[in-house]
This record gives structure tokens, C-alpha cells and sequence, in this order.
């Protein structure tokens, strides 16, 4: 449907604001902005303050641009060597808890309450066992063991990525009219392997081509936004050869993000130069923020309010919900035997869903799936009740004064520090990745007598008295360069610079030291 563009910038500017006073007057005070993005559209929906053709129109694009972008930060946030040393009880949880959910909540639509097998499996597929990243930093501030957090990261992580799998899959056999019988399962099972090979081998090899080209032109300016471009092109070519697009952009940031590791006999270890690394994480930090809140906006924006008033839709969110509560219970009781009493309470609250469901469920609505309008009020009611959950467990489990701070943020462990974002983004390389870049900077911009001297310092937030060695003469140079640099970096790097900043500002009024 066509739209006016003044319309649209109505409508992309009002979700953006929204996103943002959700923001700033939730995220210090504990309360999941999911609630409000939800609440946010019910509210505009219910006052008609937007065009609803407008936003329609907005959800098949956008739908699409967010599948592929999940998928590839998916990948980006997986580093395969710290999953094989730290994810046993991770993946055992996630496998656990998404297999048990998805088949008692097919079980309970099919048999008790007469839902034909696709819708029942379509509603599996979207809240059937994830974890939203929105809740993991959230309590990585809150408590202090590092490993907790990044068992919890990775399994936010893996759940999102096998729904989204699952779901595809279903959706394609279901966009051919395939029936779920040994027949339709056939032609289904072949389609997927079929996409999957093309997939798999096609992100491969553009993986391999697209570090090749970052080698090169990895440090040019706004190379982090040709590689979202990138992604973008190549899950619409792969899709259009009869690949899976979803599988392709997987691989690429797979390949982006473990390339490193491959052993030198191969010969294709090229990694990416981590300053590369980093814009793209911050770039991809920025784009999550505009995609979530307009799923979530849409969510509750697209709710058929009258359902809201009928009791079959609470008895089935409720049946739902049992069983995703029974489930995660089970599931951590058997693959976290061996953690404390609290921390399997823990694990056990948070169960928090977001962006996923969010997406998948409003993918159903853009795709006119028959049975959206009764999947989409459940679902949002899963996401609320979830999000109130995990935000409850917090509050009771973990006592006040007991989150990470600067200084045990060093030793995070090593799955933690590579999740873009993670803990408000202090990564130790990402720090010294940014610190190179100043540094570059302020020489560039010194006279050639005070080059030599430039020297960005490392400081160890950890530390209550910081001492720091660098030329009085380079100061005004490298103050220079933080400032204008900061206004690009993620906020755990802008905040280590900032302080860093206030030292040498100190330090400037002190006699040299050369």
C-alpha cells in the first residue's frame, strides 16, 4: 500500500521518540521497557494517533530487514571456541526447555483446544523457550558472577537463533501448502535441506569474500554501514536462487567472528581488524534499538483490543504459560544440578521474552497467516507476563550493591565480552581497539615535533588511584581526539575515555612528565 512520505516520517519519528522516553525513564529503574513499547502501542492504536495503513505498510519491509539483522548479530555474538568451553549446561538448558515447550503447547492447541497442527506449531515456534537479551545486562548490573551472566547470554543467544530457524521452516512449507503429514514432511524436510546447503555454502564463501574486502577496507570510514548493505544484498540474492537467506547471514557472521581461530595450515585465517569489529557491533547496537521498538510498538499496536476482553484468550495465555513455566523449571533442575540453590532460582526467572517472539509473531500478520489474529494477543501476553517474571526475580533474588562494577568487569568472562552491548559494552579489546584510534587521531592532528610523544595511556578502572605517564606537550592533542571520537563509541568505551578525560584534564596542570 502506498503512503505519503510526510506520513511515513510521522510515523518512523514517533516510534523513535517513543523507544527513547521508554529508554530514559525505565531502563535505570528495573522496569523492562517491553511493557511500555507494548502499552505504547495499544494506547496509540486505541487513540488513533497514527495512520494504521502507514504502519501496515512499514511491517513486510521492516519484517525482513529485522529477520536478516538478527540472524547476522546472531552470529557476530557467537564465538564458537568460548561455546565449546563454557556452553554444556547452556545449550542442554535451551535444548530442554524449547523441545518440552513447543511440544506441550502443540499438544494442548491440538488436542484440548481443536487449533489446527500449523497454528499450534507456529505459536510454539514464537514463545516456545526464548530469553530476551534485553533482560541479560539488566542483571549482569545487578550481580556479580560473570559466569551466571554469560551462561545466560549464550542461551539467549542459541534459543533465538533455533526458533527463528524452526519458524522459517515452518512458515516456507506453509507458504507452499505443504500438509503436515509423512508426505508434507517430505516435501518440507527436502525444501529446508535444499535452502540449507545453498544457504550454508553461499554465506561461506561471501563470509571469506567479505573479510578479504574488510582486510583491505576495514578501517575506511563508514565501512560497518557497506557491511550492513552487504548483509542486507546477500539475503535477498541467496533467497532469490532458492537459498535461505537466514542461513547465509548466519554464516557470514559466523565467518566475520571466528575466522580468527581457524588453524594457519588452512590458510584462510584473515581476521577482520577489531576497530572494524567494533563499529559494526556499535552500528548493529544502534539498529536493534530502532527494529525492537518497532516490533514491540507494532505488537501491541496490531492487538485486535477486543480480544483483550474475551476469557478464551487469558485460558490459553495461561495454558501457555504453565507450560513455559514448568518447562524452564525442569529444564534448569536437570541441566544445573550442579549450581546453588539461588542460582537455579536464578536461572529459573529468567525466562523473559522480546525481540523474537515480537518479530515472528508480526511476521505471521505480514505473511496473512489465517491464524495471526488469534496467535498475536497470546503472544503479547507471554512477552508481558514473562518480562514481569524475570524482573521479579531480580528484584527478590538479588540483594542491592551486589551488581558488576568497573573493576570486576575486567575479568568477565570471555562469552560476556564478546556480546556487543553486553554490560553496558566494556570490552578489555574493544578498549584498546578505540584507544589505538584516539591515539591515531591525536598524532595526525599534533605538530611533527610532538608526534613521537603521543601516547594514549591505559588506565585500570578497577584501581582507586590511578596514576597515568604521559608528555604534558601531547595532552591537548589526545583530549582532542577523545572528544571527537567519543560521540561514536558504545557507551562502556565512551565512559573508560570519559574518565580518562577527567585524568588527563589533572593531569594537564601538573609539571611534565616525559
Amino acid at each position: 500500500m502506498a503512503f505519503s512520505a510526510p506520513t511515513f516520517l510521522l510515523v518512523v519519528s514517533a516510534i523513535i521518540f517513543i523507544g527513547f522516553v521508554g529508554n530514559l525513564l525505565l531502563s535505570r529503574k528495573g522496569i523492562p521497557q517491553t511493557l511500555f513499547l507494548i502499552a505504547a502501542g495499544m494506547a496509540t492504536q486505541w487513540f488513533a494517533v497514527l495512520p494504521s495503513s502507514t504502519v501496515n505498510a512499514m511491517l513486510p519491509i521492516l519484517s525482513q530487514v529485522t529477520l536478516a539483522m538478527v540472524v547476522f548479530d546472531i552470529g557476530m555474538s557467537m564465538k564458537l571456541r568460548d561455546i565449546m568451553s563454557e556452553g554444556r549446561s547452556a545449550i542442554t538448558r535451551t535444548l530442554l526447555y524449547m523441545a518440552l515447550s513447543i511440544m506441550l503447547i502443540t499438544l494442548l492447541f491440538t488436542v484440548v483446544l481443536h487449533w489446527n497442527l500449523y497454528d499450534a506449531l507456529f505459536l510454539g515456534s514464537i514463545v516456545g523457550g526464548e530469553i530476551s537479551m534485553i533482560i541479560v545486562p539488566y542483571l549482569a548490573r545487578r550481580i556479580s558472577e560473570v559466569g551466571l551472566v554469560s551462561n545466560l547470554a549464550l542461551e539467549s543467544v542459541f534459543d533465538s537463533l533455533v526458533l527463528i530457524i524452526l519458524f522459517t521452516v515452518l512458515l516456507n512449507g506453509y507458504n507452499q501448502g505443504a500438509p503436515l503429514d509423512l508426505q508434507g514432511l517430505t516435501v518440507i524436510s527436502r525444501s529446508f535441506f535444499e535452502e540449507l546447503s545453498i544457504g550454508l555454502v553461499g554465506g561461506l564463501l561471501l563470509g571469506l569474500g567479505w573479510v578479504r574486502v574488510a582486510k583491505s577496507l576495514g578501517q575506511s570510514d563508514y565501512f560497518y554501514v557497506a557491511t550492513v548493505g552487504y548483509v542486507l544484498l546477500t539475503y535477498i540474492l541467496i533467497g532469490e536462487i532458492g537459498g535461505s537467506g537466514v542461513i547465509t547471514v548466519l554464516a557470514i557472521g559466523l565467518v566475520m567472528k571466528n575466522l580468527s581461530e581457524a588453524p594457519p595450515s588452512l590458510g584462510i585465517s584473515t581476521p577482520i581488524p577489531a576497530l572494524s569489529l567494533n563499529y559494526i557491533s556499535a552500528f548493529q547496537t544502534e539498529i536493534a534499538f530502532f527494529l525492537r521498538t518497532f516490533f514491540l510498538f507494532f505488537m501491541g499496536f496490531s492487538l485486535p483490543l477486543g480480544t483483550l476482553t474475551s476469557p478464551t484468550v487469558y485460558f490459553e495465555f495461561a495454558g501457555v504459560l504453565g507450560i513455559l513455566v514448568f518447562a524452564r523449571l525442569l529444564s534448569t533442575e536437570t541441566a544445573d544440578s550442579k549450581k546453588t540453590p539461588r542460582d537455579r532460582r536464578l536461572i529459573e526467572s529468567m525466562m523473559a521474552q522480546g525481540l523474537t517472539p515480537a518479530l515472528l509473531a508480526t511476521t505471521l500478520v505480514a505473511n496473512s497467516v489465517s491464524g495471526s489474529t488469534e496467535i498475536l494477543p497470546i503472544a503479547a501476553l507471554v512477552i508481558i507476563s514473562t518480562n514481569i517474571i524475570s524482573a521479579a526475580g531480580v528484584r527478590i533474588l538479588v540483594k542491592p550493591g551486589e551488581g558488576l562494577d568497573l573493576g570486576n568487569l575486567a575479568s568477565i568472562s570471555p562469552l560476556v565480552r564478546e556480546l556487543s552491548g553486553m554490560v553496558d559494552g566494556l570490552d578489555p579489546e574493544q578498549v584498546e581497539s578505540w584507544r589505538k584510534k584516539v591515539e591515531d587521531y591525536a598524532r595526525e592532528s599534533a605538530p611533527p615535533d610532538v608526534r613521537s610523544r603521543v601516547s594514549v595511556p591505559r588506565i585500570d578502572p578497577g584501581k582507586r588511584v590511578m596514576k597515568i605517564r604521559v608528555s604534558q606537550g601531547a595532552i591537548p592533542y589526545i583530549l582532542a581526539a577523545i572528544r571527537i571520537t567519543k560521540g561514536s563509541m558504545p557507551q562502556g568505551a565512551r565512559s573508560y575515555f570519559e574518565a580518562l578525560d577527567d585524568l588527563l584534564v589533572k593531569e594537564a596542570g601538573k609539571a611534565p612528565t616525559e
